[in-house]
């Protein structure tokens, strides 16, 4: 297998695609009209999951995996939607063992992919009359089924994070409580292993809990966790062979429960990047090692005072790898006074200059970054109404811009592609499937109902 280079040399530009209103509107005909998948209500992230063995090659079925809660017809918890190969999800069901017991999973979850066409999904124990309600949970099958019985983590649900590498090896970190003290846990299944193997602690001193967590794997299962605590973010790697590598500290903490963005390589190089917002001022910064995984001071990429009207907001930054092998990383920044999508590419001597997705005069909070089977990625954001009050968060559209990887040229986005008109949108996703090229992207609509829309395969 192609070894990993860390960011082949690539820049970002916008390309006309479309004629914009002033609202920043675009007619491409590329997604279909949003389509409700479930009325049900619920809480918590959405997931869009393609199974793969390399980023163009799928080895199952995807699925939309959600959280319903009172009332819904087909109960509480854990949500499965298979979707076909022209990339429309069925009917969403309750996943089972092989023996017909439901699997007693609620919000909040994480999906991942795993090896031969798995789901793995992550969340909070249903049970209560085993006395395992609230604890975290971990299954696995097919997207129609049968799923794997449960497997026990350990402690409490809290904050968890998932990672797919190559061929669908995934890894799970997790906390876990052991003699009065809370743990950090790591778990790995392998191509060849048939289940997750038994937990590896990751040594994490501090008295403080750990407030945001990330696991980042490369082609060989090296592991890279990278957490916040006591007011700092920290990363270890644990190689998947020999002794954990020390520990080291990153720069100053991002908020409990943020979004930290990591990638391993199999050049045994690292790029972590992270968002703190502080007394009403953000700073976006980046870490990229040396080899052997040696993090340097980090990078203040971007600082600006906070756009007024908006509370609390933790899905920036993220980073991707591409089927091309370049890394490609998105964040919320801002211009000229307006939460804006910022995105560069990272190659080895570093972050190359940044352009801006979002259209100008406009707020726009990043959603995803999803890498497609064609040197390809895709940017989905919202963008929340303005009222004399702030910012309404509680009517936006949807976005997405694709972008194309042309090196040795450069790596390109086309202008911004209207998924959904203003409306009570949240918790926007999207995912390629790699054999097909189509993207599929979730969100939740009034009162919590789930919909969905398709984009089309190929360049804008």
């Amino acid at each position: 297998m192609k070894p990993l280079v860390l960011g082949c040399a690539a820049a970002f530009l916008l390309l006309p695609a479309g004629a914009t209103d002033a609202a920043g509107l675009t007619a491409t005909g590329k997604w279909t009209q949003p389509a409700i998948l479930s009325e049900c209500p619920g809480t918590g992230a959405l997931h869009v999951v393609f199974p793969e063995d390399s980023p163009t090659q799928g080895t199952g079925p995807g699925a939309i995996v959600w959280s319903a809660s009172s009332p819904c017809p087909a109960g509480v918890g854990v949500q499965v939607a298979a979707i076909s190969p022209e990339g429309i999800p069925g009917a969403p069901i309750r996943p089972r063992t092989a023996a017909g017991r439901t699997i007693a999973l609620r919000g909040p979850l994480d999906a991942t992919a795993g090896p031969h066409g798995r789901v793995v999904i992550a969340g909070t124990s249903a049970e209560r009359q085993t006395g395992t309600a609230g604890g975290l949970l971990l299954t696995e099958g097919r997207a129609g089924g049968p799923f794997a019985p449960p497997l026990t983590l350990g402690g409490r649900a809290g904050t968890f994070s998932f990672a797919t590498a190559y061929l669908g090896d995934a890894a799970l970190a997790s906390l876990a409580d052991s003699h009065g003290r809370t743990d950090l846990q790591l778990r790995v299944q392998r191509y060849y292993a048939s289940a997750f193997a038994p937990p590896a602690r990751v040594s994490a001193t501090g008295s403080g809990g750990v407030e945001a967590l990330t696991v980042a794997l490369d082609f060989r299962s090296d592991r890279l966790v990278v957490f916040s605590r006591d007011g700092s973010l920290f990363a270890r790697e644990l190689p998947g062979k020999g002794a954990p590598h020390a520990l080291q500290r990153l720069g100053p903490s991002p908020p409990a429960g943020a979004h930290i963005a990591a990638v391993l390589s199999d050049d045994n190089r690292a790029i972590v990047a992270w968002t703190v917002r502080h007394d009403g001022q953000t700073s976006v910064y980046v870490s990229h090692s040396q080899p052997g995984v040696r993090f340097a001071a980090p990078q203040l990429l971007e600082e600006f005072p906070d756009p007024p009207g908006l509370p609390g907001y933790v899905d920036s930054p993220q980073l991707i790898r591409l089927s091309s092998e370049s890394v490609v990383l998105a964040w919320t920044g801002a211009v000229a006074g307006h939460w804006a999508i910022r995105a560069a590419a990272i190659d080895q001597g570093g972050v190359l200059p940044p352009s801006t997705l979002s259209p100008a005069g406009s707020d726009a909070l990043l959603a995803g970054l999803a890498p497609g089977p064609n040197d390809e990625a895709l940017a989905l954001w919202t963008q929340p109404q303005p009222t004399p009050a702030g910012l309404d968060l509680g009517s936006q559209a949807i976005f997405a811009a694709r972008g194309f990887d042309g090196y040795p040229e450069q790596v390109k986005f086309a202008a911004p592609e209207l998924l959904a008109p203003p409306g009570p949108n949240s918790d926007a996703t999207v995912a390629f499937d790699p054999d097909s090229d189509r993207a599929v992207a979730a969100w939740r609509t009034g009162a919590g109902a789930l919909a969905y829309s398709v984009r089309a395969p190929g360049a804008p």
